[in-house]
């Protein structure tokens, strides 16, 4: 089956590096941290274990206390509202809008108060957000604007990459985004005002041990491993291969012998294969009383209950292990130079699926304006069909292809753990609800033949016509020169 995401690795190349290079001197890290300050032109840059700690040590120079406000897409990551409760601060949900499914300025505006701190606006999928305006506007009512480039990394808007508008930019490079690290993120500095800020709350966190960050990079291996269309037959998580090698010291000890000793990538899979259809078996594996269709019922209501009674604590990472160690900097240094062509594959991919959907009665696809050269991550199609999203990907994934919703399936004003900062309220952004509900993410990545475009394609083509109703009927279908432009 071709997976949903499968990153770009130069797999001879790392593992050189790795076997040649002293993994636990930090020079490493300086280095790919100056090389990504080169490429997005931020004054300083610091490379983190995650892009949730990125954007934790920013918000932790802004010293927010108890009443302040970040506004953030209601469409976005729950870690990053997680972030904004470790850092003290009230999570203030906004609404995107329909045409790209990223912020426009005009909805933060709306939610600005006094009371307001930081914006976190962040560019979806690789379409980059209006962004222009926007640090203008935070200035003016006293805030600072953070991006959130997680997913569009590579991407320009008006002529400027993306990440250097923002007082703060936030990217990550876990296994599913442009540039892989296994697992990790990079905070860009771009006002010199909170450089000091930023360095003290820096000098207070601890980097990775190096069995934690082996855990990563030859996770990574593992999962690109797992994801090879004759290997991957279900669902796996984006950190299937860093578990495998955090909880099996024997695929752990396998993996650091290999590729310490720089054995050929061949030679390595060949050792790893037999490992990985074992763990991706177990991965599949049901227990025999959740094969029980009632039993699943009852323990639903039951969680649904227990969410509504006891509020569930914040999920916080502290001040620990949040900066990335040396063998995840040699792998970024690396994947930073193979970015522009990285991304070029992806752009090419959904250029051919925007003209295979183009004008498809029932599936919309979001607009990419002439002032954006977008990064795609994923390609992304509305259903406005009467078909319902459950079989249209059942029918995709019968013919081996992963597509869907597979990021956030609900909004995150609707997550049980979140309802203390917005009553639980169904209605109360239904943009939102309509798009959660009807996306679908197509697979673009490196590992995607111009015949898997066509071919998802043809798949939804098959219920095209009969759009449903709903708020979706007021998005406007882009002409060809607005869709294309960039891609």
């Amino acid at each position: 089956m071709l997976a949903r995401s499968r990153a770009y690795l130069n797999v001879e190349q790392i593992v050189g590096t790795l076997s040649r290079e002293d993994l636990e001197d930090e020079s490493h890290v300086k280095a790919f941290e100056n090389q990504f300050c080169d490429y997005i032109g931020a004054e300083r840059c610091y490379a983190t274990n995650q892009a949730r700690a990125a954007l934790l040590i920013a918000l932790r120079a802004l010293d927010l206390s108890s009443g302040d406000e970040v506004l953030v897409p209601d469409f976005t990551y729950e870690g990053v509202v997680d972030a904004i409760l470790e850092s003290g601060a009230t999570p203030v949900f906004v609404e995107p809008a329909l045409r790209d499914f990223n912020v426009p300025a005009s909805h933060f505006v709306e939610k600005m108060t006094e009371r307001t701190r930081a914006v976190i606006a962040t560019h979806l999928f690789g379409i980059p957000c209006e962004i222009g305006d926007l640090p203008a506007i935070a200035r003016e009512n006293g805030c600072v604007v953070i991006e959130d480039c997680a997913q569009c990394l590579g991407a320009e808007y008006k002529g400027r990459p993306v990440g250097s508008f923002g007082d703060f930019a936030v990217v990550s490079f876990n296994y599913e985004k442009h540039l892989t690290t296994g697992e990790g993120g990079m905070l860009a500095v771009n006002n010199p005002a909170f450089a000091g800020d930023v360095e003290r709350v820096v000098e207070s966190c601890t980097r990775v041990p190096l069995h934690d960050e082996k855990c990563y990079v030859y996770g990574m291996l593992v999962q690109h491993t797992a994801t090879e269309r004759t290997v991957y037959k279900r669902d796996l998580l984006a950190y299937f291969g860093q578990n495998c090698c955090r909880d099996d010291p024997e695929i752990f000890g396998l993996m650091d012998d290999l590729v310490l000793q720089c054995e050929a990538w061949e030679d390595i899979r060949a050792a790893l294969l037999p490992h990985v259809e074992r763990e991706i078996e177990r991965a599949g594996y049901v227990p025999p009383h959740m094969r029980n269709a009632a039993v699943r019922k009852v323990l639903r209501r039951a969680e649904e209950v227990r969410s509504r009674v006891f509020c569930p604590p914040i999920r916080t990472i502290g001040s620990g292990n949040l900066l990335m160690g040396a063998p995840r900097a040699l792998v970024g240094a690396l994947g930073l130079l193979d970015l522009p062509a990285v991304n070029a594959a992806r752009n090419r991919n959904a250029r051919l699926f925007y003209g295979a959907m183009q004008d498809t009665p029932g599936f919309l696809l979001p607009e990419v304006s002439p002032d954006k050269v977008p990064a795609f991550l994923k390609c992304n199609v509305l259903n406005q069909t009467h078909h319902p999203l459950s079989l249209i990907i059942g029918r995709a994934r019968d013919r081996g292809y992963e597509v869907g919703n597979i990021q956030w399936p609900r909004p995150v004003h609707l997550l049980p753990r979140f309802r203390h900062v917005l009553e639980r309220q169904r209605g109360a952004f239904p943009l939102t609800g309509y798009v959660t509900g009807r996306i679908i993410n197509i697979p673009i990545h490196c590992s995607v033949a111009p015949e898997d475009i066509e071919g998802m394609a043809a798949c939804l083509r098959e219920f095209a016509g009969g759009a449903g109703p709903g708020v979706g009927d007021r998005l406007r279908v882009p002409g060809e020169e607005a869709v294309t432009h960039g891609v």
